[in-house]
């Protein structure tokens, strides 16, 4: 039996990993489906990410990966190690029963035509032109928009909440201790909004998210408000964050496939399937993390208790043995799920609304804005944690 020790080496910063990953991991795949990292192992086919996704004897990172970041102590470290971004077993399922209706299709439904009223309100201005810088000008607003209006927040106060959420994300980067006074700053002044929006909701109940989720209950079991406010600021910020940059990383890859986008615009019932293709071809969450809690072996290696195990569903969603061209972009294709959403009890729970998110928001641009081209090269976060274009600069002919 192999251990890591035996699994080939991948190094994940190396500059021809950054440049094109596609050949190195195609090859290394036919060797192992197993490589070693600076950080642990990554499993880098299809078969086994989508296994080890579900499996119980692994469990998520994310308190372990916050701590090599340095989150150790603090009010930030308590706000965010109370997400459900840090609970696992019985206290992860009980909050996802609870909340799981809320997230449904149908309940996510009923919001798209305030998705397409909002996107309309932040292309209006480009209507005119032939240029815009796409992350400041539509996708920083766009996801933080959606989310306020379903939880019932005044329009006036969106963009703070676009600002915290933005400032909350950096606790899952490299960079956290230059911008953690940041962070810190921008989830007191959220988890001092949110308190007061639920205390609120309580009073006076509405139509809207919050009061779905103060008034969620099964079998007598309801949320504290501990966890009302942890979860509430968790979609705002997760929610901003990944559909944010998922959409960025959307547009980038249609300005390269100029016939592609053509076809979205003509045929906007493409929209569904092109969505799925982009998040399986360049998805905004390229990995997730897990630990290994038990020892135990899986086709030919040892995992040890404790090792760090990188599931990387950027090459999944690449495996030759589950895509046909998996190399290729075409939202036509009618291919295998990919894996981006993750998998398992950590399946991410605001899935379906990315899905509306996107399914809404690329027809209407690939419409408003024709003739797509980059105008000049993106600059992009670095390639850890959620990952997307920072600035996009594009051309397109006035819609």
């Amino acid at each position: 039996m192999r251990t890591l020790d035996d699994a080939p080496f991948l190094d994940m910063l190396s500059p021809e990993i950054l440049a094109d990953p596609a050949p190195i991991v195609d090859e290394l795949r036919r060797e192992s489906w197993l490589a070693r990292t600076a950080l642990g192992a990554m499993v880098i086919d299809h078969q086994h990410v989508q296994c080890l996704l579900a499996d119980r004897r692994l469990r998520g990172s994310f308190v372990e990966f916050a701590k090599i970041l340095g989150l150790t102590d603090g009010p930030l470290k308590e706000f965010v190690f109370g997400t459900m971004l840090a609970m696992e077993g019985e206290d992860h399922d009980r909050i996802r029963r609870l909340v799981r209706k809320a997230f449904v299709p149908p309940a996510i439904d009923r919001h798209r035509p305030l998705m397409r009223a909002l996107l309309d309100s932040l292309v209006a201005p480009l209507a005119s032109r032939t240029s815009c810088e796409f992350m400041a000008e539509v996708a920083e607003h766009y996801p933080i928009q959606v989310m306020c209006h379903m939880l019932g927040v005044p329009a006036q106060d969106h963009e703070d909440f676009g600002a915290w959420s933005k400032a909350i994300a950096w606790v899952s980067s490299f960079e956290l201790a230059a911008h953690r006074n940041e962070a810190e700053l921008a989830m007191k002044h959220m988890d001092d909004y949110v308190g007061g929006l639920v205390a609120e909701r309580r009073l006076n109940p509405r139509h809207d998210l919050v009061t779905e989720l103060v008034q969620a209950e099964e079998a007598g079991d309801r949320l504290t408000n501990r966890e009302l406010r942890s979860l509430i600021a968790l979609l705002l910020f997760a929610g901003y964050d990944t559909t944010r940059n998922q959409l960025g990383l959307a547009m980038w890859m249609f300005a390269q496939h100029p016939a592609q986008w053509a076809l979205l615009a003509e045929r906007p019932q493409l929209a569904p399937g092109a969505v799925e293709e982009v998040m399986r071809f360049r998805g905004a969450v390229p990995a997730t993390a897990r630990l290994v809690t038990e020892d135990f072996d899986m086709d030919g290696y040892h995992f040890t208790a404790g090792t760090l195990v990188i599931l990387s569903a950027w090459s999944a969603n690449h495996d030759p043995a589950a895509y046909e061209r998996p190399h290729a972009f075409d939202v036509t294709a009618d291919r295998e799920p990919h894996l981006t959403f993750s998998g398992g009890p950590h399946y991410c729970l605001g899935a379906n609304l990315a899905r509306a998110e996107m399914q809404e928001a690329l027809p209407l641009l690939a419409r408003a804005l024709p003739g797509l081209k980059l105008d000049g090269e993106p600059t992009w976060r670095p390639p850890m944690g959620i990952f997307g274009p920072e600035t996009l600069p594009l051309l397109f002919n006035s819609g």
